[in-house]
């Protein structure tokens, strides 16, 4: 198997965990998404028109949480030895635990605190799959990617045009897995099935092992992982 095939192996199984994340959010507090701010923004604007400014101060403080994700991604990327794909993984099964030790806080969006957090960690430290640009923790450029790919390689019969939107639709496909492994617990478990998001986490682990050349060099993990980086 070629390098460019196991990163896509390993980008799959990460928006298995984005997916996860997005689904868990949305099934159990009240269709907030915790892995994107667009629609967060928009009810921004809407509760200061219609003068609901506690609402207004939760999202504030959920839209700073995001804006502290990319900036720890930035001093994570300068500062932290280990490779940033590495740290992600870290905060995200940290997210995970936090979720899981205080499952119960009644707020939407002070719930998803950490999700909000590590996403864009995720989303900055997992932005490329081999020659493709694509996100892990949500679904509409990629969709857009897809369809356009599709259309395009069936018109002129591109094969390149025809791999990229392979590699697209199994990346929402992937996704949605993910929001599948959440809901479906969801449905019967409630919050509590904050813990199934560890399978998303060792699938996207084990890929990244993998790929660093883990299961077959003798080097220990650090030197792999660097190997890993210096040929991306």
């Amino acid at each position: 198997m070629t390098r460019e095939q196991k990163q896509h192996i390993l980008h799959f199984a990460v928006s298995s965990l984005g997916g996860f994340m997005g689904g868990y959010a949305i099934y159990n507090h009240c269709d907030v998404f915790g892995n994107a701010q667009t629609a967060n923004m928009i009810h921004l604007v809407s509760k200061i028109f219609t003068g609901d400014f506690e609402g207004v101060v939760f999202i504030v403080i959920a839209l700073l949480t995001y804006i502290l994700g990319n900036v720890f991604f930035v001093i994570a990327d300068r500062f932290i030895k280990l490779e940033t794909k590495t740290v992600s993984l870290i905060a995200s099964a940290a997210a995970l635990l936090i979720i899981g030790i205080f499952p119960n806080i009644s707020n939407n969006y002070l719930a998803i605190l950490p999700i909000l957090f590590v996403t864009p960690i995720l989303w900055n430290s997992f932005r490329t799959a081999g020659s493709y640009v694509t996100s892990p923790i949500f679904s509409t450029n990629n969709l857009r990617v897809a369809t356009v790919s599709t259309f395009t390689g069936i018109i002129d019969k591109d094969k390149d045009m025809q791999k990229k939107a392979k590699f697209y639709w199994l990346t929402l496909a992937s996704y949605h897995i993910g929001v599948v492994l959440a809901c479906v617990p969801s449905a019967f478990m409630g919050v509590n099935s904050i813990w199934f998001g560890l399978v998303s986490i060792a699938l996207s682990t084990v890929s990244y092992m993998w790929l660093c050349g883990v299961f077959d060099r003798k080097e220990s993990f650090a030197t792999s992982e660097s190997l890993a980086a210096q040929s991306e």
